[in-house]
């Protein structure tokens, strides 16, 4: 193999979900050159990552809301023509919906490779693959994407990223400004002596989101148990004002870290000694590292989308009407109450399962350290 694409174009979790796509690619084919296919607003991710030769862009929202511009015009016919530039050895679409189908359907190569009709997204996807296959129910969505590409090698060995030994640990490139930038927070005087926990309380969708008042009652039961002082981080203005108003409660052991590209958060990640999030981006970021999280999911399953590995615990919020899924809550934006991660309390099981997750993972593998 001289030449692979990978067509992912959204979003940016799914993008950190394909990750160990690359370490296989590479350990498999060091040689070969591997492009991505990504969205505009997504490119950062893939162009950070050590593992990629050529990013190519498209902006299918732009596109279509002004399709009727010169400009635009030139611009998908750029991208066109700079993705049939190259026969590609073989292509994977691990995006599997009709738009991945369509960039499909232009690029040069015999093998295109996707999901099967059981897994596909969107099932028009398939008129456009020529080699599919369905990852093993009950994966983690890390594997399913892993699954698909080993399935085309008939590579049988066990999914890396499943095995607790192995690392799919990424440094994302960034640059010697980012770099200071990043050490002048982890070298603050402030850290002196205390663990560093990274605290990412935001998520896309509020059903997603702890409350603040339950959030302050958890992160105070953390900072008491492990006298640690917290790096809150954002993304939104409405993040922001989140953070400001859980760093009025812990002014003397946190600091509301300025925000930060999506690779430096990632290298900050890297050099601090734990990470609680919610379901969201931080929270995969987090699991390209070495550093361990505790994450706190309620209407997706975590045992799907949490990080894998020993060093990552996600608490799994219950939901009180029942409802039973294999990925998302179905009613996730909708349900009016989000009362598996809206009415989570801060103490009792929550704080419990924690402080012994904690401990045990301390024990068995930091030796004392903290």
């Amino acid at each position: 193999m001289k030449k692979i694409l990978l067509i992912k174009t959204s979003s940016l979790g799914d993008i950190i979900q394909a990750y160990p796509v690359l370490d296989f690619l590479h350990d498999k084919f060091p040689k070969a050159e591997i492009d991505w296919v990504v969205e505009r607003p997504f490119e950062e991710l893939v162009r950070a990552h050590p593992k990629i030769n050529n990013v190519l862009c498209v902006a299918t929202k732009e596109w279509r809301c002004r399709f009727y511009c010169l400009s635009i015009l030139k611009e998908i016919r750029d991208f066109w023509r700079q993705l049939r530039r190259n026969n590609y050895d073989v292509v994977f679409d691990l995006q599997g919906n009709v738009k991945s189908g369509l960039i499909l359907s232009q690029v040069k190569s015999r093998q295109k490779v996707g999901f099967g009709k059981k897994s596909v997204p969107e099932w028009p996807n398939t008129f456009f693959t020529n080699k599919r296959f369905n990852p093993p129910a009950g994966g983690n969505i890390r594997e399913d994407y892993l699954a698909v590409v080993k399935a085309f090698f008939s590579d049988t060995t066990p999914c890396a990223v499943s095995s607790p030994s192995h690392s799919n640990k990424v440094t994302l490139k960034i640059s010697d400004i980012q770099k200071a930038a990043v050490q002048s927070v982890l070298q603050n005087v402030f850290f002196e002596g205390h663990l560093k926990v990274v605290i990412c309380p935001g998520s896309a969708w509020r059903n997603k989101q702890m409350t603040l008042e339950a959030l302050l009652v958890f992160l105070s039961g953390v900072q008491e148990h492990l006298r640690c002082h917290f790096l809150f981080l954002w993304g939104s203005f409405e993040e922001k004002a989140l953070v400001d108003q859980l760093h009025e409660h812990f002014m003397r052991h946190s600091l509301v870290i300025d925000r930060m590209s999506l690779p430096m958060v990632q290298n900050l990640m890297m050099e601090v000694d734990l990470v609680i999030a919610m379901d969201s981006l931080p929270l995969h970021l987090a699991g390209t590292t070495l550093t361990p999280s505790f994450s706190i999911f309620g209407p997706s399953l975590a045992q799907k989308y949490k990080p894998i590995g020993p060093q990552h615990f996600a608490f799994q919020g219950a939901c009180p009407y029942g409802s039973i899924f294999e990925k998302r809550c179905p009613i996730l934006r909708t349900c009016p109450t989000g009362a598996c991660i809206r009415e989570l309390a801060g103490d009792g099981e929550l704080i419990i399962k924690f402080r012994n997750w904690w401990d045990s993972y301390n024990r068995d593998n930091c030796k004392g350290k903290f």
